[in-house]
């Protein structure tokens, strides 16, 4: 088995990663390692951003606006200090993504051109800036390889091992080479976690190997995980898998049901067609109740101008577009079926609870970006969405990681946890006999994500899923098989996704009120005098453990009030 020494590891190679360890270069930090699982640059959700990168701007932007919808948006489940802090630092990053080489769009006069698409209105404004969408992965890698970080790609790391003379320290991790299948043992003064949210391998745009690694190395390492039971609710062409929803809001889409109706401002008034994903999708799967559906997007707005802006910002997409036949000539089919997605917690959603400077509540462990429980944010990205939050949290991870690792001698492995360790990474391929991971993940889709599970939800329906994911988890999971390299990567993701729907069912029935996202039949009210409460997830002789930490929303600057009133959905559905 290989053995590598750094100061600092940095597992996850998106803009969160990537982020963090520039900064820790830039910090003066000389050993500072990046491991991916696929090619830093090339995979996951960064790659296949839809070219919109929501900041906030100041001198053009009202800061209490964009603070208020903010927390608004987030349905006060924020951590208020850490919205202040992302919306303080986001445009410095946008300025050293533009430095390094993104060409973000800008009119004639080199003001940031910048679209008005979800969660903006014309009494609340919020305007995006504009880029590429695959040229922003592309810059991070090279400014990476410019600051002599050392790139590791297409190794999984698994495990994170614990010094040998304090198991509440971080030390190492354990991996493995996805080509040859070497093992590779990690040691490390500090571990930032930024390898991404779980997003079960659903139909969406490019993220199959998005699948919770970062949530399931922290929870069995100790660490806490935080609001799992608020979920992305993505949208997506129902031919194939699509992004760039704020692109396609912003220039003119539209919501029809199957009897040609727009219905968005019914369930929404002020945004309508521009609301966030979450109203959205239980829009979407009210209006198939009500007998509506299937639904479209209607492209009857868009000209040439849309379209231009269209091939601009999302090249790939368009390109599958055309070669679907949905553009042809220079024009857009006039509707094109949607649906809508079940995408875990990518941009937003549950995640490692983490403070102000990205440490998790195990020493020397820090995370960013979609592994983190996305304290800015609260219900809805908003403000705080995928990339830009990947940025203002990398950043302040590397930063915080570099000052941690001062002075620190090199860390020292316990032999046992490693042996260990390695037996449980290894087992897939040593059984003969089992189930292969593709039929683990589908079992896992098979439970969650109906809309009555993921959308629509009731305690019930929750148990009821709950108990096949238990089941997978206690029969099956132990006898997934892997051929070869190839196979155990997926082994060890099939398991990961199980963990993570488990605990996403776990925290769901423990809310029993809706709020955002989280949205219950059987208890259709937002209660503020009992849930200004985080869900908290640990793991503790190998079960998940479910708690609850107050909201310090008396020591915040928005404070909600403390009452019940109805869902916003719920009311139009009229539940009882």
């Amino acid at each position: 088995m290989q053995e590598i020494i750094s100061d600092i590891l940095v597992i996850g190679g998106g803009a969160a990663g990537c982020f963090a360890a520039i900064k820790a270069k830039q910090s003066g930090i000389s050993k500072v390692l990046l491991v991916d699982k696929g090619y830093v640059g090339k995979s996951g959700c960064s790659k296949f951003a839809a070219g919109s990168f929501k900041c906030f701007i100041p001198g053009e932007d009202d800061f209490e606006l964009w603070f208020s919808k903010a927390v608004e948006e987030g349905y006060y489940i924020n951590d208020q200090i850490w919205t202040r802090i992302h919306l303080d630092e986001v445009f410095e990053r946008a300025k050293e993504l533009e430095a390094w080489g993104l060409n973000f769009l800008k009119d004639r006069n080199g003001r940031f051109q910048r679209l008005e698409g979800q969660g903006s209105s014309k009494q609340r404004p919020i305007k995006t800036m504009m880029f590429q969408g695959p040229q922003l992965m592309d810059v991070l890698r090279a400014t990476a390889r410019k600051h002599s970080v050392r790139i590791m790609d297409r190794t999984m790391v698994t495990h994170l091992l614990h010094h040998a003379n304090d198991r509440d320290m971080i030390a190492g991790a354990l991996g493995f080479d996805l080509k040859t299948g070497r093992q590779k043992a990690f040691k490390a003064k500090a571990i930032i976690l930024s390898a991404g949210a779980q997003a079960y391998k659903s139909h969406y745009a490019y993220q199959k190997m998005a699948t919770g690694d970062a949530h399931v190395m922290g929870l069995r390492a100790g660490a806490a995980i935080k609001n799992y039971e608020f979920t992305c609710h993505h949208l997506s062409c129902a031919d194939f898998d699509t992004t760039g929803m704020n692109v396609l809001q912003g220039t003119g889409a539209r919501f029809m049901n199957s009897k040609g109706e727009p219905y968005m401002k019914k369930y929404d008034p002020e945004y309508g067609d521009h609301a966030s994903m979450n109203r959205l999708s239980a829009a979407m799967a009210c209006e198939v109740r009500l007998g509506n559906g299937p639904l479209y997007y209607d492209f009857g707005a868009f000209d040439a101008k849309s379209l231009d802006y269209f091939k601009k910002t999302l090249p790939i997409m368009y390109k599958a577009f055309e070669r679907a036949g949905y553009i042809k000539g220079g024009k857009i089919k006039d509707r094109v079926q949607w649906v809508s997605v079940n995408m875990g917690n990518v941009g937003y959603g549950g995640g490692l609870d983490i403070n102000t400077r990205c440490e998790t509540s195990v020493q020397g462990l820090y995370a960013a970006g979609d592994a983190t429980c996305g304290p800015a944010s609260g219900v809805e990205g908003f403000s705080a969405y995928a990339i830009p939050f990947a940025t203002t949290s990398g950043a302040r991870s590397g930063l915080a990681a570099s000052e941690y690792v001062r002075g620190r001698n090199d860390p020292l492995l316990d032999k046992e946890e490693v042996s260990f360790c390695l037996g449980e990474l290894l087992a897939p391929l040593r059984r003969r006999d089992g189930v292969e991971p593709d039929y683990v993940v589908l079992k896992v889709q098979e439970a969650i994500f109906p809309m009555d599970v993921y959308l629509l939800r009731h305690g019930k329906r929750l148990e009821q899923a709950l108990g096949k994911i238990c089941q997978l988890r206690d029969e099956i999971v132990p006898r997934i098989k892997a051929y070869d390299t190839h196979y155990l990567r997926m082994a060890l993701e099939a398991s990961n996704i199980v963990t993570c729907a488990e605990m996403f069912l776990r925290a769901a029935i423990a809310r029993t009120e809706s709020r955002g996202s989280h949205l219950r039949e059987d208890y259709p009210d937002i209660d503020n005098t009992k849930w200004l409460k985080w869900i908290v997830l640990k793991q503790e002789n190998g079960e998940i453990v479910v708690s609850t930490e107050p909201i310090p929303v008396d020591e915040y600057p928005m404070k909600p009030e403390r009452k019940i009133r109805r869902h916003p959905i719920a009311s139009v559905m009229r539940w009882k």
